[in-house]
């Protein structure tokens, strides 16, 4: 008995310890704005699995300790460098990316300079790895009040670099302090430690039924663990068939082009293509929107509105591939030096062909992620980035009020076709004017990232309105939509380019042209972008791709979706929606997810075939290019 309370006792110990450095390893992937930075029910469950068992084998013999100690420190790099490679080049830890890492195109010696200018960002991350072996060898050694004062001290920094109030934070730190402190107190005895272990067990089972039974749907409850990702399997196959039930090829076929009624129809006008940087489906007049957005007048008369419009790649190198080639391409990520984009764009060549100027504006660097490539492959006639982008005492996305002038000097005598990206509304959330733009109260990143869109749409809506004082846009057809979508915690998820739930892959398309009778059109996505334009302005052309004209009625509703994150050869997420059923394979947590859209609502569905299911999106996967078998 008295084994047992001692061994509860050291596991509350070791348990407190660790918790803290769980907290900080996840606020440093966030870093990235990937996950959820909180703690999790799964969380607390891996951790108390991990305590309780290696207080454990440390009782059962001198050798089993040394073995869990070896083997849980190993675990405990592994799962720090997931979070600073996460940080760094969005892949998940495996065989594949650690043998990259130290021998790939990247290199060790170009590694280190990385991680290094990661820790420039987080700078508790470098203790990490050490305070947890730390741990596991003070526990080992039956060590336990300098595992108690090391415990403390970490409750005392996470308390301090947490991002969350000051009150919280002091809360946490005299919480961890006292729990990882109890053995240094006098005169409490063994036993009291050992009865408040045993009380986290219980209160933790009891909250593990809650959630069974009550299915609640806090964060807290459904956000997976991410600790157990690195013992889980690198590789993916995807079988030909599954149970007997035939695996059809899902998306369809790749497409000739198909002209519409409304061919040529708006012949000569101008293109304006506007995609704001992670804008999800927050603008009015989408359902429930909580921005009320002044470019969205522009569309008030003569609009087409998708009532659900998809980036099929939430990752701005990827959808802006998928834009230009009317193709799937695989995953840039996928490849050492991140530099592949899949077939040769030919929209852009078809409108120069047709007379069109084609303008590139971004107010981002157009350097990060080899994005530059990408828009070298495209052939813009001008391509101008952050650092083309003069000041003139204006700031962030402010700055593009000073290409005006060029803009017009370079399109003065012909069409053209301009593609306008901003900078503002990405992670980490600028807004300038928080005097003005603050309609949304509170200090977390949402609210944050809703009042950088309402910022980003004036100056976006300013910008055309000067650009019209100088060229006429009369004839001009104006699209607004999002590169990507954006997500704040749900199903664990924040950010962008880690996962396909819908708030990630829905954007907002809405078309104006005052030619045009509005509509709404009842799906889209980017492929749809380019034969669109080509259809109304009346440009022959033979590019074949997964893309139609939304003047077409008859369209098929079928998305493949993938993520640009990775677990072994395959993206880390990827989802089919077919009509109104939708279903996601998340690899990040092995987890397989069935929806239905019904009354504008995704429901989750029980899932009947997980292994059908499985198999159906690998299928999809490699029908498309997204995967190779080989390793």
């Amino acid at each position: 008995m008295l084994t047992i309370t001692n061994m509860l006792s050291q596991s509350l110990v070791l348990f407190g310890a660790l918790l803290p450095l769980l907290l900080l390893n996840k606020q440093l992937r966030a870093k990235r704005g990937a996950l959820s930075k909180a703690a999790s029910l799964a969380d607390i469950n891996w951790l108390l699995l991990v305590s309780v068992g290696h207080v454990a084998l440390c009782h059962f013999s001198g050798i089993t300790a040394i073995v869990s100690t070896a083997l849980l420190s190993l675990y405990a790099v592994l799962i720090w460098l997931d979070a600073m490679l996460f940080v760094q080049y969005r892949i998940e830890v495996n065989r594949e990316t650690i043998m990259w890492f130290f021998k790939g195109t990247k290199g060790l010696m170009k590694g280190i300079p990385h991680l290094l200018e990661v820790l420039k960002r987080f700078k508790p991350a470098v203790l990490i790895p050490f305070m947890a072996i730390a741990c596991f060898i003070f526990a080992a050694m039956q060590m336990w009040a300098v595992t108690a004062c090391l415990g403390g001290i970490l409750w005392l920094l996470c308390g301090s670099f947490i991002e969350t109030g000051a009150k919280s934070r002091m809360i946490w730190a005299c919480i961890g302090g006292l729990l990882v402190s109890l053995p240094l107190i006098p005169g409490i005895p063994v036993g009291a430690n050992g009865i408040i272990m045993l009380a986290v067990i219980l209160a933790v089972l009891t909250l593990n039924g809650y959630a069974t039974v009550a299915k609640a749907k806090a964060e807290f409850f459904t956000t997976p663990s991410l600790l157990p990702n690195i013992l889980l399997s690198d590789n993916f196959s995807a079988p030909d068939t599954a149970d007997g039930e035939p695996l059809r090829p899902y998306v369809p076929a790749i497409k000739p082009t198909q002209k519409s009624e409304l061919f040529g129809h708006c012949k000569g006008a101008n293109v304006i293509l506007i995609t704001m940087e992670s804008l999800g489906c927050y603008v009015q007049p989408y359902d429930d929107a909580p921005v009320q957005s002044s470019l969205v007048k522009r569309f008030n008369a003569n609009r087409w509105l998708s009532s659900q419009h998809f980036s099929l790649c939430p990752n701005t190198t990827v959808s802006t591939n998928q834009m230009y080639t009317g193709l799937y391409s695989n995953n840039p990520y996928n490849k050492p030096d991140s530099a592949y984009y899949g077939s040769e764009p030919r929209y852009i060549k078809a409108l120069q062909q047709a007379g069109y100027h084609t303008l590139f504006l971004d107010s981002a660097n157009t350097g990060l992620y080899d994005y530059w490539k990408l828009l070298e492959r495209i052939g813009f006639d001008q391509v101008w980035g952050t650092d083309d982008i003069p000041a003139n005492g204006l700031t962030a996305d402010y700055r593009l009020w000073n290409m005006v002038d060029e803009v017009a000097r370079q399109v003065s005598d012909k069409p053209f076709f301009l593609h306008l990206i901003n900078d503002q509304t990405h992670m980490p959330y600028e807004v300038v004017d928080k005097q003005r733009f603050n309609q949304h109260q509170g200090s977390s990143q949402k609210a944050l990232y809703l009042n950088a869109v309402e910022e980003v749409d004036f100056i976006i809506d300013e910008f055309l309105n000067r650009l019209a004082e100088k060229v006429d846009l009369s004839d001009t057809l104006v699209v607004f939509t999002g590169d990507h979508g954006e997500s704040f915690g749900e199903y664990g998820y924040s950010f962008h380019s880690n996962s396909v739930i819908p708030e990630q892959t829905q954007v907002p398309f809405m078309l104006t042209h005052p030619k045009l009778e509005s509509k709404t059109i009842s799906h889209s996505s980017h492929f749809d972008l380019f034969p669109t334009f080509l259809d109304l302005l009346g440009i022959h052309h033979d590019i074949a791709g997964h893309g139609q004209s939304l003047a077409l009625d008859e369209r098929d509703k079928c998305y493949f979706f993938h993520s640009a994150t990775l677990k072994g050869n395959t993206p880390a997420n990827f989802s089919l929606l077919h009509e109104n059923d939708l279903y996601w394979f998340d690899r990040l947590f092995n987890q397989i997810y069935q929806f239905k859209f019904e009354h504008g609502r995704w429901l989750a569905q029980p899932v009947k075939n997980k292994q059908w299911v499985a198999s159906m999106l690998g299928h999809n996967l490699l029908s498309k290019g997204l995967i190779t078998t080989e390793q």
